[in-house]
């Protein structure tokens, strides 16, 4: 058996007995401690029906940048904490998930959700806050998220439920 890993694109590759298994290496099951040198984060989320079709999803965030990982980053600054020198904040980006599923990283404040994500009745929009190795930040031991739980054949009410455990709005 041979095991390759990239560190470039963190893929993993198996090889046995003729057989490929190929495997994303997913790091963003993994927890991460906001440093104490760093201001602590805050999330929120807020959604409106897109004029087309869909929804229209916006992040409020407070004490953190988000943003693209740097192209020339190595493996071990990826995996740690990226502090913007300026504001002491934190620098990494967003995970989304519907329904439970990971969709997409999320670079910036508003991301369009095509109305295909979505079934009929009930759904969840997750939205974490990870640094650029896809580890979750963690408060105090409590992951920064924020959860909608929309209802997609009320017209009147679109957001039924909202969890967020570091609010910023």
């Amino acid at each position: 058996m041979n095991i390759v890993f990239l560190t470039s694109s963190t893929f993993a590759q198996q090889e046995n007995k003729g057989t490929t298994i190929s495997a994303m290496m997913d790091h963003s099951h993994l927890p991460i401690a906001v440093p104490s040198d760093a201001e602590e984060m805050s999330l929120s989320l807020s959604l409106a029906r897109d004029a087309m079709s869909g929804y229209n999803l916006t992040l409020h965030t407070q004490r953190y940048i988000l943003a693209a990982p740097p192209s020339d980053a190595n493996m071990s600054e990826l995996m740690s904490a990226s502090i913007d020198s300026k504001s002491g904040y934190l620098v990494g980006h967003a995970h989304l998930y519907v329904n439970g599923e990971k969709i997409q990283r999320i670079y910036g404040a508003e991301v369009h959700l095509p109305q295909t994500l979505f079934k009929q009745g009930t759904n969840s929009i997750s939205v974490t806050l990870n640094n650029h190795g896809h580890m979750y930040w963690t408060i105090e031991g409590k992951k920064v998220v924020a959860t909608l739980y929309i209802d997609s054949s009320n017209t009147s009410k679109l957001v039924k439920h909202k969890f967020e455990s570091f609010p910023s709005i």
